[in-house]
Parts: structure tokens; C-alpha cells; sequence
């Protein structure tokens, strides 16, 4: 059906700017929504207006599922989606952070428009806001296990989006592998007569909050993660131009988890699978199509 007809009374909606031929913004929420539509939840026209992008998050994980093939469910109780696949049940929670209370140090700052000079970008805030994001999910991925909702034979997906913070800045590394994997800033080393002669990615364990408190950003290092098997990550917004939904997603697998995920799961989006030491500090990242590895 469609939304616009569906959720007449919605403000978010009815605010929309009419099409252009070089923004058809309306034409395309229309055509996200008729993959979400029949699973969305009762109170899906008040989460319109009060976290648009969250709803429109979650029409883009409809979209990614089924345009995969599969046929996702929902109910009121639970993660957003759950899948079949291979005789086990995966089940996707979407969760789209924002920046954080205006004003707090630890928050990410707006964007000035229109500034006399550059901007840094705040990458360190940024990554705070994923951690607590995969907490926050892991921590109810948890009481789904205690209600019995999921079990511990089923595939568990955290899918994060960023278009609320709207800063996914294309740092390398990327600000997901950051909060997952423990990265810093990368770095070349120099031979005063050769020029370049190495390079890498510095290690980062944590941030520290303005109080002083130290944030863990190694999620996928940790064995108290396993239940979590992949997170799904985009800084993808639906109202930007331009959109591309499966170029600019990303799915990350957990090395240490209970139930993994099988490689290939979104054909049309960039797997990373991630191989670790268990008696070393080292471990290499890979993208499967054997694009350069990430050392650490």
C-alpha cells in the first residue's frame, strides 16, 4: 500500500517536499515503504514523526532482506525482523543512535554550514555514540535470551545505521571498525632517505569520556559479545542524494561468535570477516573479495 495513503494524518509526511527529476525524494520513500509494508509495528505513523529516521531505517532493512530473497516477519515482541536461513532462525535489531544530548562534551557536535574555515570531524564522539549503540542492543539482545525470545542457536544481527549523526565521514579506518575492532588513527613510518617505508593502523582499546571514564571499542574482540553474531552498518541516509543503499552498507561477521553468520548472507553488500589470535595481540580484517587486509 501506499504510505503517503496509508499514514495520511503524518506530519513528517506531509512535510515532504515534492519530487524534482533531481530529488524524488517522495518517490522514493514510497518505494521503500512497500517493502516494509504489513510488517511495521502498531505505533509506525508516531515513530514517523518523532524519529524519522529510525522508521526509515528500518524500510531500508526491509528492502536489504528482500531484496536478498528471504521473507522477513515481525512481531510486537522482539528483534525488528527474523529471517529463516539455512534451518536457523537470524533476527535483526535495527538501532539508529543520534548525536547525544546537545551541549554534552562526549556528544557529536552539529555541523556549522556555511563555516569561514574546515571543520574537524569529530571521530571520536562518533565512535562513542556506536559503542553505546552495540551496548545498548547487546543488553536487549540479552532479555530476548532470558524470555526465551532467541536462543542461543540463533543468529543475532545488530544492524546500526548513522543517518541521525549524519557524519559516517569515509575515514579510513572505517568509524564501525573503530567501536568493533579497537582501531586508531593509520600512520606511515618514514626513512629520513627512502620516504615511506611502512604504514599502519594504531591500536585504540578505548576512548576516554570527558570524565575521565574509559569506553571499550573492541566489541568483536571480547568473548562477552558472542551472543551478537554480525553488525549491519550504514551511514546511509535516506534523504540524501545521492542513495545507494547497498554500496555505502557494510556487514561485519564476529569471529567470536557462538553461532556465526554465513559468509555471502547480503549478497549485495561488502562482507568483512575478521580473524583473530587468541594468544597474540594480532589479527587481520578481510573483505571477502580479497581487497586489501587491515592489520592490528
Amino acid at each position: 500500500m501506499d504510505i503517503f495513503e496509508k499514514y495520511p494524518n503524518s506530519i513528517f509526511l506531509k512535510r515532504l517536499p515534492e519530487d524534482s527529476d533531481f530529488f524524488p525524494l517522495r518517490g522514493r520513500i514510497g518505494e521503500l515503504f512497500r517493502f516494509l509494508d504489513g510488517l511495521e509495528d502498531p505505533h509506525f505513523e508516531q515513530g514517523l514523526d518523532q524519529d524519522p529516521h529510525a522508521r526509515l531505517w528500518e524500510m531500508m532493512l526491509a528492502k536489504i532482506l528482500k531484496s536478498e530473497g528471504y521473507n522477513p516477519t515481525s512481531a510486537d515482541d522482539g528483534p525488528d525482523f527474523v529471517i529463516e536461513k539455512d534451518g536457523k532462525r537470524v533476527f535483526i535489531e535495527a538501532h539508529c543512535p543520534g548525536p547525544g544530548k546537545e551541549g554534552n562534551p562526549n556528544s557529536v557536535p552539529s555541523i556549522v554550514y556555511g563555516a569561514p574555515i574546515a571543520q574537524d570531524v569529530p571521530v571520536a564522539q562518533i565512535v562513542l555514540r556506536i559503542c553505546n549503540a552495540l551496548d545498548k542492543k547487546k543488553l536487549q539482545y540479552a532479555k530476548y535470551l532470558a524470555q526465551g525470545i532467541v536462543s542461543e542457536s540463533d543468529i543475532c544481527i545488530i544492524a546500526v545505521n548513522l543517518s541521525k549523526i549524519g557524519r559516517d565521514c569515509g575515514s579510513w579506518p572505517p568509524v564501525i571498525m573503530r567501536a568493533t575492532h579497537g582501531l586508531g588513527s593509520p600512520y606511515v613510518i618514514f626513512d629520513r632517505r627512502e620516504g615511506a617505508v611502512g604504514e599502519g593502523i594504531e591500536s585504540c582499546k578505548s576512548i576516554p569520556k570527558v570524565n575521565g571514564e574509559e569506553i571499550d571499542t573492541s566489541f568483536f574482540l571480547s568473548e562477552d559479545n558472542s551472543l551478537i553474531s554480525a553488525v549491519l552498518f550504514s551511514g546511509q541516509s535516506c534523504l540524501s542524494f545521492p542513495f545507494d543503499l547497498f554500496g555505502e552498507s557494510t556487514l561485519i561477521h564476529n569471529p567470536k561468535a557462538r553461532v556465526p553468520l554465513p559468509l555471502g548472507f547480503i549478497k549485495r553488500i561488502e562482507d568483512i570477516w575478521t580473524i583473530c589470535s587468541h594468544d597474540s595481540l594480532q589479527w587481520r580484517a578481510y573483505k571477502i573479495n580479497n581487497v586489501r587486509p587491515m592489520v592490528g
